[in-house]
């Protein structure tokens, strides 16, 4: 392999905080809000210039996972701030006000259904507002770059941006990248299914269509051949944690939309595709090792964790073979699951903690990603605030200091 050297060199420390928070989407949104309203000095970097990740640059406008689908049970096991988030959301016009769920009959007052749909403008607005409220900086336009570090310390994330190539230190880092790029990147352990005789769960290329007609009363979808049925296979094999991987699955799907519209246009003539996604949805990449890894068992079983944090609803596992709901009300997120076994001073937060497939395909879902996240972000700040490595952390006072914020820590037996 050919290769370059690059010359040292020293990076000017643009920025210093208690806690450093890398990606802004549910999950990085929801971290850097649990930091922040605990007391510590809270920085986010964000690559896009808004807030919302793959709810907003990539158009997957709906949280699921708010609560258990299998009836009779349907109880909601998402609170804390993602309830504040969509009540925030209602109260600007920017998410449906559902006051049914499903065959399950009518939902509580303020309750939301297993999923709520909004609009990506809104939440971009909102997110900013909340995040701006609590006194959280926001680095925008700012790509991670590494996290150089000794031992079992990271020293600081480094970003590329603008003004070129920086350093932010911090005391605690949440990596709320999705991928895990902090954490591996600063040399922790990940678990990742290989290409070769397994499959990844698939991408998606999210697109918004106008010139359809309205859809009838109990019609909720057009069912058009290679849009609902077999999206799938066609971006299936491919490691959303490779650039190479990336870039051909972003070929291949903005190639499928094209062929998709023309095949709505042989039936629709006025059909115009308005908008794709900025870039294409990744639904798994690297699964951080941590303290604790949840295993399928734990997900199916709905086994107690002595030091839950959040649970998870969603059906598991999820895309391929029959999609399984629960059995029970949904399964515990465990804290131990959220702190990387090689690393001292960083969180995981979103859909790169520590999981086997089965369970991260269940919990990488958005509402329990954002009930995460908040444990990640609120973890952080007690560290800060008493001086321990979050290894050290003092649980049931997380746990009641989640609790002290709405959010569902247990699943209610």
């Amino acid at each position: 392999m050919n290769t370059i050297r690059e010359p040292a060199r020293d990076l000017s420390v643009v920025a210093e905080a208690d806690v450093v928070v890398v990606g802004g989407g549910p999950g990085g949104i929801m971290a850097a809000l649990g930091a922040a309203r605990n007391g510590a000095r809270t920085l986010l970097v964000e690559q896009y210039g808004f807030l919302g990740g793959t709810a907003t640059a990539g158009l997957m406008t709906s949280f699921n996972g708010f609560r258990n689908e299998r009836p009779p049970d349907h109880v909601q096991t998402v609170r804390g701030y993602a309830q504040e988030l969509v009540d925030r959301l209602r109260e600007a016009g920017g998410a449906c006000g559902c006051t049914s769920h499903g065959n399950f009959g009518p939902l509580k007052p303020g309750e939301c259904p297993y999923a709520v749909s909004f609009d990506p403008e809104v939440l971009k607005q909102v997110a900013l507002e909340m995040l701006c409220e609590a006194g959280v900086e926001i680095m925008f336009h700012t790509w991670f770059s590494d996290a150089p570090g000794e031992g079992r310390n990271v020293h600081a994330v480094v970003v590329e941006n603008k003004s070129g190539r920086q350093a932010i230190r911090g005391r605690i880092y949440v990596d709320a990248t999705g991928d895990g790029d902090l954490a591996a990147r600063a040399g922790a352990r990940y678990e990742k299914v290989e290409k070769a005789g397994q499959r990844m769960m698939p991408m998606t290329l999210m697109y918004r269509v106008t010139g359809l007609p309205a859809p009838g009363p109990g019609e909720r979808r057009l069912w058009v051949n290679g849009i609902t049925t077999r999206w799938g296979p066609g971006v299936a094999e491919a490691d959303g944690s490779d650039a190479k991987d990336l870039t051909a699955a972003e070929v291949r799907a903005r190639r499928q939309v094209e062929a998709h519209v023309a095949e709505l246009r042989k039936t629709y003539p006025d059909a115009r595709l308005v908008e794709t996604a900025a870039a294409i949805g990744v639904r798994e990449t690297r699964r951080i090792v941590g303290l604790y890894t949840i295993t399928e068992e734990d997900a199916l079983s709905g086994r107690a964790q002595p030091d839950s944090i959040a649970v998870s609803s969603n059906p598991a596992p999820g895309y391929y073979g029959k999609r399984r709901f629960l059995e029970h009300l949904g399964f515990e997120i465990p804290y131990r699951s959220l702190a990387p076994a090689d690393l001292d001073n960083a969180l995981l937060a979103g859909r790169c903690i520590s999981a086997s497939q089965p369970a991260f395909q269940s919990a990488r879902s958005m509402a329990p990603n954002m009930a995460i996240s908040q444990a990640s972000g609120t973890a952080a700040a007690m560290c800060v605030a008493a001086g321990r490595r979050p290894a050290e952390l003092d649980v049931a006072a997380l746990q009641r200091r989640l609790e002290q914020a709405g959010a569902v820590v247990r699943v209610p037996r």
